[in-house]
């Protein structure tokens, strides 16, 4: 087993600003808050669309696990609209 897969995942709700540029350059930001959190990896739903390796700047606030305020970079992994329509991304950090 990966120690990605073996991290254990908590609940948390922290507020998250993410930060990211597409494939054509433009940049987004967007505030959202964690859907969950582990040491290696966090997954928060987003209104714009974002890609799988997109590489993204996320700014933890108030976290059980990082502290009052983090800034680490990390890379979507996987991206699913749930059934209610809803943008949920997964990513790893790079540290």
């Amino acid at each position: 087993m990966s120690k990605a897969s073996s991290a254990v995942r908590e609940n948390e709700k922290s507020k998250l600003f993410i930060k990211w540029v597409d494939a054509n350059g433009e940049s987004f930001t967007e505030q959202t808050e964690t859907h969950d959190i582990s040491e290696t990896g966090i997954s928060f739903y987003l209104k714009n669309p974002v890609w799988v390796d997109t590489h993204l700047t996320i700014k933890i606030s108030s976290s059980n696990l990082f502290g009052h305020l983090h800034t680490i970079t990390a890379k979507v992994v996987r991206v699913h609209v749930d059934y209610s329509g809803e943008q949920i991304v997964a990513a790893r950090f790079d540290e």
